[in-house]
């Protein structure tokens, strides 16, 4: 089977490059350019990714578009979802966002049909290439990220998507959140292990990874993989109310706590203790603390 490498250069298939450390196999191929990865991604077609932006509460909808498919992400839509989170990266009075399945159910995870044309190291390790940078580049969204996962739940790929939100809320009914990859014989490629790790912690991570179950709402709000329960019939609605609580503050403030606690989490300490009095500066004497000193806000 010809990878992505033998299509972008026309070339006849060679061995996929693997190296082994201590009887693990690693790849050693080359990284491609993303724009060349695209256009690889887009042969598998199905479903797409919907943005609604609210510009009077600031809160947008993403909404993964392929109930064919329990919302399965195909190649198209990771170019869909790439390109809608560059559009959120620069919308100016964005505070938050909610990502969310068609039809009442969050996602399945990759699309199987892409898995089989792609079936091969070569075209594993571009994927993984491009989806680590799109989940990093929501990770780092100024905005306030949440998954609202429904139905049969975030499993594979879309538990690794709902790993990159900031926040997780499940409906009491879920099948929950599954990093079921071992179950397919493979391992998390878009992040997921890495910030499974970083939110739960190595052992509890380890567990769940090994034996590919899934957690129900209640026990991923047990080890603090979810944020909170919501009612199955009304879930978007009391999802966009949760998040409103957490947006009620000046744009400008909250897009730098964001950031302020995403360095928190990836830099060191004294990197983040550098960044965050960079991020306070602008703020201080600023339109909203202006508005707050006049108002008497502090001691109300």
């Amino acid at each position: 089977m010809w990878s992505i490498l033998d299509y972008i250069f026309k070339r006849k298939p060679v061995p996929t490059i693997l190296k082994q450390y201590n009887s693990i196999n690693y790849y050693n191929g080359p990284e491609i350019a993303t724009a060349e990865i695209r256009k690889r991604l887009l042969q598998s077609r199905g479903g797409c990714v919907d943005v609604v932006k609210n510009e009077d509460t600031g809160i947008a909808t993403l909404c993964l578009n392929n109930p064919e498919r329990r919302n399965a992400i195909s190649g198209s839509m990771m170019v869909d979802l790439a390109d809608a989170v560059d559009m959120l990266e620069s919308w100016d009075t964005g505070k938050g966002l909610i990502i969310y399945g068609h039809g009442h159910t969050f996602c399945s995870g990759g699309d199987l049909n892409m898995a089989r044309m792609f079936s091969n190291p070569d075209d594993g390790f571009l994927m993984a290439v491009f989806m680590q940078r799109v989940l990093g580049q929501l990770e780092k969204l100024p905005l306030i990220s949440v998954a609202l996962i429904e139905g049969t739940g975030a499993l594979g790929g879309g538990s690794e998507l709902a790993m990159a939100c900031d926040f997780r809320l499940l409906t009491s009914d879920t099948g929950g959140i599954g990093h079921v990859h071992s179950r397919m014989g493979i391992t998390p490629a878009w992040g997921g292990c890495t910030r499974l790790v970083r939110t739960i912690g190595y052992t509890k991570a380890l567990n769940l990874l090994t034996t590919g179950c899934r957690l129900s709402g209640e026990e991923a709000l047990h080890i603090g993989l979810a944020d909170s329960i919501v009612d199955t019939k009304n879930a978007l609605t009391e999802a966009s109310e949760w998040l409103k609580v957490r947006t009620n503050c000046d744009v400008a403030v909250l897009k730098s706590l964001k950031t302020m606690a995403h360095n928190a989490k990836e830099m060191s300490y004294q990197e983040s203790l550098a960044e965050e009095k960079r991020l306070f500066a602008p703020l201080w004497g600023g339109p909203a603390n202006r508005a707050a000193l006049t108002q008497n806000i502090k001691h109300k």
